[in-house]
């Protein structure tokens, strides 16, 4: 009997295999995988269909070939609601799909688009502007009339990846067309930051809903937190900010309108990030005691021992990530262990220098919740990059780094 029984399933095939597992498995494939396997049979093609698979699209153009992505966009653009475009800027046709790829969203009236998150995979032309870029935006933000509303609500904007100058009108027509909004992220790499505090004023002021906003130093003044603390009830819970060359020129933000805005919402979480281009002088004059900092990264490559031993002073009590891009010294160590031993709350540190092997291993006894969580780099030998967060070795950054491809 053993010898004459078959599996039940020994002449069944992939086409008979029920829609939810086939929808599990095409979820793993890329969009140019996902039309290859639509050819396979009408099973396939109808499956192909299913809106989970189309719910969060990733549109990679990274070659001129990868032309052909477009074409799932326009037929399954209306099941779309979270939109990730990557690009290799450096050629024009990869812009140019792109910019197709938002064109065809933006002219969808059956679009259901919620989020939208950019990312510049190489380098800008020279006196590259991006002005493509910023219209095919502004259509998606907008509206095809006066009287029209847009043909959906956007809620999570993530422009960080995008490398351009990104300016007022952009952002006047997204708060005026999406009070909705709840995330906004524009802290990318453009040398300009042309975003004014009066348009950031506005944002704040229609966009009620908001949770996350990041920005640059520049476009935040006491007025904008002012706008923050007025409303009635205010969502914000995250408040990042980045502070660059700028910050040379610029008014600090008064304890005054912290103590306002933190009066009105007292569980605010605030990340504070200084470049290389901040003036240093500048740093420790920023990080108020009043701010209530929860991550910190001074990524200015220069000794940063005494900034590291302020931010212990002034968030002991709310501190739960460091980020340091700096060179090592005897001082860095004591400041890092000091750090380690006063702020409770440390999850999460982060250090591309090399250390001594004996302070590496004394703030993960002092701070045993940073090994725990992975989520730190303490290298006490040099090692081949790049660095990978919760990655002691080459092979680790390695694993980590291709099972995020």
């Amino acid at each position: 009997m053993g010898s004459e029984a078959k599996p039940c399933f020994a002449s069944k095939t992939w086409e008979v295999l029920p829609q939810h597992i086939l929808v599990s498995v095409f979820s793993y494939l890329t969009p140019l995988e996902r039309l290859q396997a639509a050819l396979a049979c009408k099973t396939w093609n109808t499956c192909l269909q299913h809106p989970l698979l189309w719910r969060r699209f990733v549109c990679k153009f990274l070659l001129p070939v990868h032309e052909k992505v477009l074409v799932p966009v326009e037929l399954h653009g209306h099941r779309i609601k979270a939109l990730v475009i990557e690009v290799d800027q450096i050629d024009c046709q990869n812009r140019k799909n792109a910019c197709k790829a938002l064109n065809i969203l933006a002219k969808n009236k059956e679009r259901m688009l919620c989020s939208l998150t950019m990312h510049c995979l190489g380098q800008n032309p020279l006196f590259y502007a991006g002005q493509e870029f910023i219209a095919e935006l502004k259509l998606l933000f907008g509206t095809f009339g006066d009287d029209l509303e847009p043909f959906s609500k956007l809620t999570h904007i993530d422009l960080s990846g995008l490398d351009i100058a990104l300016d007022d009108s952009l952002f006047n027509i997204l708060s005026d067309n999406h009070p909705g909004l709840e995330y906004l992220n524009i802290q990318n790499k453009s040398l300009v930051c042309k975003v004014s505090p009066l348009c950031l004023r506005h944002l704040v002021s229609k966009c009620k809903r908001l949770k996350s906003l990041s920005v640059f130093q520049l476009s935040l003044t006491d007025d904008v937190l002012t706008e923050i603390a007025d409303q009635e009830a205010p969502c914000l819970q995250y408040l990042s900010i980045l502070y660059r060359r700028e910050a040379k020129y610029t008014t600090d933000l008064s304890s005054e309108a912290w103590s306002q805005l933190l009066k009105k919402i007292p569980t605010l979480r605030v990340s504070l990030g200084f470049d290389h281009t901040c003036p240093l002088h500048r740093i420790c004059e920023v990080m108020k005691p009043e701010i209530p900092v929860t991550e910190l990264r001074l990524d200015t490559f220069t000794r940063v021992y005494d900034e590291v031993n302020h931010a212990t002073n002034c968030y002991h009590k709310t501190l739960e990530k460091m980020v340091l891009q700096t060179r090592n010294s005897e001082e860095l160590e004591q400041a890092l262990l000091r750090m380690a031993e006063n702020c409770k709350r440390l999850n999460s540190l982060v250090v591309y220098c090399v250390l001594s092997e004996s302070v590496v291993s004394q703030i993960l006894e002092l701070r045993p919740q940073i090994k725990n969580s992975g989520a730190y780099i303490l290298k006490s030998r040099m090692q081949e990059g790049p660095w990978v967060v919760g990655a002691e070795t080459v092979e680790e950054a390695q694993d980590r780094l291709d099972s995020h491809k």
